[in-house]
């Protein structure tokens, strides 16, 4: 593997962590609030209806704080503190330590928390790989190192969340603890290795 090669690679990383989050929030959250925690389903619907017109709304507002921070050379703090913040939202949807109604709010806050956190670091994300090089060749190299990653990702997100909460030997809360730290280990080592990736290409 060439030193160039290697800096697409440390880019595409990022793409496994991210493709985690997606599948496990539609499909196993609405399950897991329903069916052991004990939400209506059509509460739990309802939720994810309007937090995804919320998420709609922010993209716009998202995108054009990315690219504020990345001319003043603020967007690697603000990726890091996306990170963590998507990480403890994404720990909190999983372990939420209230029930009833309160239940409902907690999980409406955490899914706005996710969606803000990864819909950040994901169009930043993007525009990065978009702004790599000039040279379509390499453009399409680090697309293929990112979209191969976010494939790793989805067939882990397919699998183990399913199995875990397949589990009825424990708690509900703590079912999916070992997914949340696997997750938090590689969204932290991806962001990590976006050191060495291709710098980001302002626009003239």
């Amino acid at each position: 593997m060439t030193a160039h090669t290697a800096r697409l690679a440390a880019y595409g990383a990022m793409g496994l962590p991210l493709a985690m989050v997606a599948l496990p929030i539609y499909v196993q959250a609405p399950a897991y609030y329903t069916a052991r925690l004990g939400m209506p389903l059509s509460t739990a619907g309802l939720i994810l209806f309007l937090t995804r017109l919320v998420d709609t709304a922010q993209d716009p507002l998202l995108g054009r704080l990315a690219d504020t921070l990345a001319r003043g050379r603020g967007l690697s703090t603000a990726l890091w503190i996306g990170a963590l913040c998507l990480v403890g939202a994404f720990a909190a949807l999983w372990m939420p330590p209230v029930a009833g109604v309160a239940l409902a709010v907690w999980f409406a806050l955490a899914l706005v928390a996710i969606y803000a956190a990864h819909s950040f670091i994901n169009v930043a994300y993007l525009a990065w790989g978009a702004r790599l090089a000039s040279d379509s060749d390499v453009l399409t190299r680090a697309a293929a190192w990112r979209e191969g990653a976010g494939v790793i990702g989805v067939l882990i997100a397919s699998a183990a969340p399913a199995w875990l909460l397949a589990t009825d030997d424990q708690t509900p809360q703590r079912t999916m603890v070992p997914f949340i730290a696997l997750f938090a280990v590689l969204l932290i080592g991806a962001l990590y290795l976006l050191r060495f990736a291709p710098p980001w290409r302002m626009a003239p």
